[in-house]
């Protein structure tokens, strides 16, 4: 994915941002309600009290961090459609291996932390392979890994990681002095989200303004030049990918650590695919993207509350971000017409 300047995406993301606007008018002129009403009470609903940013911010966590994972990813130039996958994976390791730690919280938390970055890393091997030795593109052995984590996770919690203690398909909770408390009482947001936050400026550092990063965004930009020059692309798109996985799978693990305390299925409300679109709508550059996954957070906040009060549909928290999405593409796709 190609690096825009700063005044195309500040064009591109006032285009998609008027399309937003449109779409959250039309939906409350079909359900009958006042546009202005309607967004008061999303914005109520995400930032309006102590509660509803915490819960906001318990969502971002996850989101932000599969935004990172894939502005890296595609920075090098690898589509990793995987994230849901990886983000599955990050969230088995995290409940398999956090009921059994112990000693003190904050080295179990690590030792969960750490399984669940690890375990997103290795779920992209197959792909990697796939890709370099066989030439299956990993657009589509991603699309298809995501399809078996998520069986995974379904097996597990009614087989090996279930709960002998109870009858639903979940897994056994993590134990209170493990988990994340909440920053302040009344909200549900834990240290998670500074976490994820650090881990998008240190990403954005690491591939704007280190020679390593120049590599990925050389490999990602053209391949073919980077390795007439010397470059180890294949050794980089690797690097990359897995990377990205890790950052998914650390997503799951503190989704586990911070929010759900266990794994149950479906687990996952689509954590990947959002990070995805939210990726796509800040360009790739990871900083951006984390604040788009932070807008994504917001409306799927604020959404419930706006359909209680308003009738608008909850379902504006998907229609939003794919209207942002396909606007930032079309308008991209529109500009680089012109320049050509």
């Amino acid at each position: 994915m190609k690096q825009e300047s700063a005044a195309r995406r500040l064009l591109v993301a006032a285009i998609a941002l008027a399309a937003a606007a449109a779409a959250l008018v039309g939906l409350a002129l079909l359900a009958g309600a006042s546009p202005l009403d309607a967004l008061h009470s999303l914005a109520e609903g995400s930032v309006g009290s102590r509660a509803a940013l915490g819960e906001t911010l318990a969502r971002a966590t996850a989101l932000v961090l599969t935004a990172i994972a894939a502005s890296l990813a595609f920075r090098a130039g690898v589509l990793n459609i995987g994230l849901e996958g990886q983000f599955l994976a990050g969230a088995v390791a995290a409940a398999a291996v956090g009921p059994l730690l112990s000693g003190a919280p904050p080295v179990a938390r690590a030792g969960l932390l750490v399984a669940s970055a690890l375990a997103g890393a290795l779920w992209v091997l197959p792909a990697a392979y796939l890709e370099a030795r066989r030439g299956v593109p990993e657009v589509l052995s991603t699309i298809l890994l995501n399809l078996i984590a998520a069986a995974a996770v379904s097996g597990l919690v009614r087989g090996a990681l279930q709960d002998p203690r109870g009858d639903y398909p979940q897994s056994r909770a993590l134990p209170d002095a493990v988990r994340l408390a909440p920053l302040v009482s009344g909200s549900r947001a834990t240290a998670a989200i500074v976490a994820a936050i650090a881990l998008a400026l240190l990403v954005t550092l690491v591939v704007e303004a280190t020679p390593l990063g120049l590599k990925l965004r050389a490999t990602g930009l053209a391949p073919a030049a980077a390795r007439a020059i010397g470059l180890p692309g294949a050794r980089l798109r690797l690097l990359a990918f897995s990377a990205s996985g890790a950052l998914a799978g650390l997503a799951g693990g503190l989704e586990v650590l911070a929010v759900t305390g266990r794994l149950y299925d479906p687990f996952s409300a689509g954590a990947g695919y959002t990070g995805i679109a939210a990726a796509l709508l800040g360009g790739s550059h990871p900083l951006a993207a984390a604040a788009s996954a932070m807008l994504f957070a917001a409306l799927g906040a604020g959404s419930s509350a706006m359909q209680r009060d308003t009738g608008v549909p909850g379902a504006l928290a998907t229609i939003v971000p794919g209207v942002l999405v396909l606007t930032v593409l079309a308008a991209r796709a529109r500009l680089t017409q012109k320049r050509a």
